[in-house]
């Protein structure tokens, strides 16, 4: 994760905070979901995912209050393990429900969704306003190498299975799960050793400090009311989180959705819309660096992170999870990086270049929108 996303903590109090009229519906989820008389699975499902908005605002807004307080270095790795807390929560409860596919699919549609959807809405709205957005030509050649790596990572499990599947020992299910582990550990090291250049060896410029600086905005919290809040919006997530998976099926067979879909696009869209609000805001601010930073670092935590983390602690919950994702879903995270990496190469941005992204994201929404269940 880069440091510059550190630097403005209170930026995204200020958009997030527009969102936090959502927090009504976490009583009302738990109100429909302990009443009798109320209880309907599909009510239970929208209530809740609207919760989850609100409440991973809250996590991230306390994660940034909480970096502030303990200093920059520490603060940078407290920022880096909690920023994607919610991800992570949704993801255990859900494997332990046994949806792992759901998750898999979820993780896919939260690196395309900040990649395509988060960046292009935010390109879009600052190009309308300014003729050109400027952010740091080299932190996007880092975040697109890594990106790469991710990309490629998901994809060497499938041509495995390809490989596998017409030798004469044939495909087995035990080997793929020892070769995802052996990947997402690989990964993880990527990640870390991101991390420690981004907080040791990279050292901000001025103009850096200066652009943080000019979003500091209200007071910072103590460390102890962030905890609070941090423990407090977590314990909530992972109820509300279980709501989610519970409803999942009767969501799937009343609208007619896939597994897939709901994952890539819905659970996923539901994820980013925090993100979404503060890179929407920075770029009609002319701060595209940080709303660059915001989508960017998103995808790369979720590619290098929690995915692989998930792999990991998997054989604990008694659903082993693969890296071996569909072809649909491979295709589109190799499309989305590639797309990143042609408009973003050269530091400049304009509303052209964020309708591109949008395209690309609603072609492939309508993709998995059709694509049958496996």
């Amino acid at each position: 994760m880069e440091l510059a996303t550190l630097e403005p903590p209170k930026s995204k109090g200020l958009p997030i905070s527009g969102l936090d009229w959502l927090g009504i519906f976490v009583p009302v989820a738990f109100v429909v979901n302990y009443t009798p008389a109320l209880y309907n699975k599909l009510a239970l499902f929208a209530c809740s995912c609207l919760a989850l908005v609100t409440l991973s605002a809250w996590i991230g807004r306390a994660t940034e209050h909480l970096a502030v307080s303990v200093g920059e270095t520490i603060g940078g790795l407290l920022n880096a393990s909690f920023s994607n807390l919610p991800e992570i929560i949704f993801g255990l409860i859900a494997l332990k429900g046994g949806l792992t596919d759901l998750v898999k699919a979820s993780m896919t549609g939260a690196i395309i969704g900040n990649l395509l959807l988060v960046m292009g809405h935010a390109m879009t709205a600052g190009g309308l306003r300014y003729k050109t957005l400027l952010f740091d030509r080299d932190r996007a050649s880092d975040a697109a190498t890594s990106l790469i790596i991710a990309a490629i990572a998901l994809l060497l499990p499938t041509v495995y299975q390809t490989v596998a599947s017409q030798s004469a020992t044939g495909w087995s299910q035990q080997t793929d799960e020892y070769l995802s582990l052996w990947l997402a550990a690989l990964i993880l090291v990527a990640y870390v050793s991101n991390l420690i250049y981004t907080l040791t060896t990279h050292v901000e410029t001025p103009a850096d400090e200066t652009v943080g600086q000019a979003e500091l905005e209200g007071p910072t919290w103590s460390a102890a009311k962030a905890c609070t809040v941090l423990a407090i919006a977590s314990i909530l997530l992972a109820i509300i989180s279980d709501y989610v998976a519970d409803t999942v099926e009767v969501v799937k067979q009343a609208f007619g959705l896939t597994e897939l879909f709901l994952g890539v696009i819905v659970v996923a869209t539901i994820g980013n819309i925090s993100a979404q609000s503060t890179a929407v805001s920075m770029a009609l601010k002319n701060k595209m660096e940080l709303s660059f930073q915001v989508a960017i670092n998103a995808s790369v935590q979720i590619a290098l992170l929690v995915t692989p983390l998930l792999v990991l602690v998997s054989p604990f919950l008694g659903e082993p999870m693969t890296l071996h994702f569909t072809v649909p879903e491979t295709v589109a995270v190799a499309a989305s990086v590639l797309l990143t990496m042609q408009i973003c190469g050269d530091g400049k941005s304009n509303w052209l270049n964020g309708i591109q992204l949008l395209v690309l994201y609603s072609i492939i929404g309508v993709l998995f929108f059709y694509l049958p269940a496996s």
